[in-house]
């Protein structure tokens, strides 16, 4: 009698364990920041999917998209064991609200930079607000921390003098070309700027980045081991390969509590 107590006790608790998908679907948001393709996309990452697949002990097939609702509303349903998430607030959300679990951040910093030409008269950062400002596409996580660090400044910018467009890239030609005074970018952007004798004249404060998040379904032993495996990438050659091809610099652990705090204070 003991030793059916036992054999049941310990099926129950192998039944009440997160089962892992005999086939893990890994979604992948790079966000309108980006102009990749589907196909380049699919490419960028498979290595990075088939370096889980191997720690998980099963197939990661790859669902690439730029399509942020898209990727919002699979993760809402559920629908991805695990996504790479380029825009920050889309973890955010599937860890705030979805109880998804952050697997890794990747390494860098994260922070809206407001560039201006090298010619400018700003005294005070202040003195942006009522001048005119290039965005990117408005519900973009970059514009949203731009309007969020404007606004802790004080003011609010003038609704008329806002020009938002689709891609980053169009931002740093707006302002060069004089159609805006103030642009707002990423740091990828913020460098190329410098580089051609532009000035990033401040910065919002840092962000969380980048991070791959994994489904409340797949286990803690999992999530553990897929966070080791990829902060090792650094010690070996094939995990730099994979980090040089899909443009991180390495991972750590990461905070979840960060990504719902950054939520809170864009006030979404």
């Amino acid at each position: 009698m003991r030793a059916f107590w036992l054999t049941s006790f310990v099926l129950l608790g192998l039944l009440t364990q997160p089962a892992r998908a005999a086939n893990v679907l890994m979604g992948i948001a790079e966000g309108v920041a980006e102009q990749t393709g589907f196909g380049e996309m699919q490419d960028k990452y498979q290595p990075l999917a088939d370096y889980l697949g191997r720690v998980l002990k099963t197939k990661v097939t790859l669902e690439s998209s730029q399509n942020i609702q898209s990727a919002l509303l699979n993760l809402q349903k559920g629908r991805y064991d695990l996504m790479f998430c380029r825009p920050s607030n889309v973890s955010a959300k599937a860890i705030r609200d979805n109880k998804y679990q952050l697997v890794g951040m990747a390494k860098g910093d994260f922070a809206a930079n407001f560039i201006v030409r090298k010619d400018h008269s700003f005294q005070k950062n202040e003195e942006v607000l009522p001048r005119t400002i290039a965005l990117p596409e408005q519900n973009s996580l970059m514009a949203k921390v731009g309007l969020a660090t404007l606004r802790d400044m004080g003011g609010n910018p003038d609704p008329k003098k806002l020009r938002f467009t689709q891609y980053q890239e169009a931002v740093n030609f707006m302002v060069e070309n004089k159609f805006a005074d103030v642009g707002i970018v990423a740091p990828a952007q913020a460098k190329a700027w410098e580089k051609k004798g532009g000035v990033t004249l401040f910065k919002s404060k840092k962000l969380p980045f980048w991070s791959i998040i994994a489904s409340p379904k797949l286990s803690k032993s999992d999530v553990a081991a897929m966070q080791k495996a990829l902060i090792d990438m650094e010690s070996s050659e094939e995990g730099k390969k994979i980090l040089a091809k899909i443009g991180v610099k390495g991972w750590v652990a990461g905070n979840p509590q960060e990504y719902v705090d950054m939520l809170t204070w864009l006030g979404v």
